[in-house]
């Protein structure tokens, strides 16, 4: 299984792994090697913003500690795009806010 690591040359950086990272480019039209301008930056965010709203509404996040029954304990938890895609946000404001590029 491969890993994707979203860097910045001072803001950190977000490692997901390959198939999580592709639907996260895949959502933003991004090629599978790159980098986004800071310039880039605010219209992929809002985009990404967007689609993890649009995540949310029509996957519901379970949290384990909600769980109420055995049943319910026995469940698989599934991490949703929502989700996964929180850090990225995270690290695209950042980088505005920095003036830096994202690449990977």
């Amino acid at each position: 299984m491969s890993l994707i690591k979203f860097q910045s040359p001072t803001q950190g950086s977000v490692i997901m792994f390959g198939e999580n990272a592709q639907t996260l480019l895949e959502t933003l039209n991004l090629p599978i090697q790159g980098e986004m301008t800071t310039a880039q930056l605010p219209a992929y965010m809002a985009r990404l913003k967007a689609a993890i709203e649009a995540d949310k509404a029509s996957n519901p996040v379970i949290w384990p500690e909600d769980l109420n029954t055995e049943e319910d304990e026995n469940a698989p938890v599934l991490i949703r795009f929502s989700q996964r895609a929180a850090p990225m946000v995270q690290l695209m404001e950042r980088c505005i806010s920095a003036t830096e590029p994202i690449s990977w």
